[in-house]
């Protein structure tokens, strides 16, 4: 017996021992963080839910991916509250699974839920979230509300067609709400387009809003406050698809009105280039004009002919700006100078009026 009571104490003394080493250090935990970036809008009769989830687990080290969430969690509530009831007093709304849920080009992920007429007027939504990740849930984010309305008709009338290289949409601004009442407020409309392009080559290399095809995306920064809208950044081949909503306000608007669709080929030149003036400067000929305004101007050429000559040569095929320096000027000489405009698709301008300089 003392035998073995000495064993246990050479033990406890050797791992005493060793763990002066230094403290005892934990892994830190890897759980799911809080959704931070919750926002609310209302699209028709649906209250849309984006967010973004985090990059990294707790431990800020380890990488998670929207692909490893398997449920979220949707908390709703339309009652007044103090945000320390919310979670007490909310109902858990839905429990989207991973494809029940949409995750934009952007890594922003979506959800909808649908409410009545009635469940929409004039009252206030409050919603909050959480997600799982493996067998752990997240903390709940912090909570949103919203103020929702009665949504504005929507617009069955949308119209399309070209004016050149310029898409032209036409409507009728609805007048009362989806239930027939006067609209009590209008912000605009909002303009959404996709395009398909011609070939996958060129899907491949765009870039930015509306530029390949898949969810329709807004094109209209500023809401159109007319019944009228001409989209002119066309440069991309394809079928280009439109549709639009009314807004009462930044976050509230008309479910989506019909779908119209143009096939554009891109066979349309730029704007001639306007108001080219000259100027003398010390060592050379300075050239400015009204820059083009088309969406797809890729550069400008420069032409000059001396007094003698009858035919233009290009002076530069490459300008990037509304400007030049003809540093090759003779002083003394007189020069005629034009510009032409080209956009990305090579359709060319004709050259703009000649204007006639001499080089002093």
């Amino acid at each position: 017996m003392k035998k073995t009571i000495l064993v246990l104490a050479l033990i406890v003394v050797s791992l005493w021992g060793c763990g002066k080493k230094g403290p005892l250090v934990l892994e830190p935990a890897k759980t799911p963080q809080m959704v931070a970036n919750l926002a609310l809008r209302q699209v028709g009769n649906e209250i849309e839910l984006s967010w973004k989830f985090p990059t990294l687990l707790s431990d800020g080290k380890t990488p998670m991916t929207p692909a490893q969430v398997r449920i979220v969690h949707v908390f709703h509530l339309a009652k007044p509250f103090v945000p320390e009831t919310f979670l007490k007093k909310s109902e858990l709304l839905a429990k989207p699974k991973a494809g029940e849920f949409s995750i934009r080009a952007d890594g922003t992920a979506a959800y909808a839920v649908t409410f009545k007429d009635k469940l929409l007027q004039d009252r206030e939504h409050a919603f909050a979230l959480a997600y799982t990740v493996g067998r752990t849930r997240s903390a709940l984010s912090s909570v949103q509300k919203i103020m929702t309305r009665t949504p504005p008709r929507v617009v069955s009338d949308l119209k399309i067609g070209h004016e050149g290289k310029v898409v032209v949409l036409n409507w009728s601004r609805p007048q009362v709400d989806s239930e027939g009442r006067p609209l009590p407020a209008f912000a605009g409309s909002r303009v959404y387009r996709r395009i398909t392009p011609s070939s996958p080559e060129v899907e491949d290399r765009q870039e930015g809003q509306g530029k390949a095809a898949g969810a329709f995306v807004p094109i209209t920064p500023v809401p159109a406050r007319g019944e009228r809208f001409e989209d002119s950044d066309t440069g991309v081949d394809g079928v280009y698809e439109y549709r639009i909503s009314t807004l009462l306000d930044e976050r509230i608007e008309s479910a989506p009105s019909n779908i119209v669709s143009i096939k554009i080929q891109d066979i349309f030149p730029p704007d001639v280039p306007a108001n080219l003036v000259t100027f003398n400067a010390d060592d050379h000929v300075f050239l400015t004009w009204e820059a083009v305004r088309d969406r797809d101007l890729d550069h400008y050429i420069v032409y000059r002919r001396s007094e003698k000559e009858e035919d233009f040569s290009v002076l530069d095929g490459a300008v990037g700006e509304n400007l030049f320096r003809d540093r090759q000027a003779v002083k003394g000489q007189l020069y005629v100078y034009a510009i032409a405009a080209v956009d990305k698709k090579g359709n060319k301008s004709e050259p703009c009026p000649p204007v006639r300089h001499k080089f002093e």
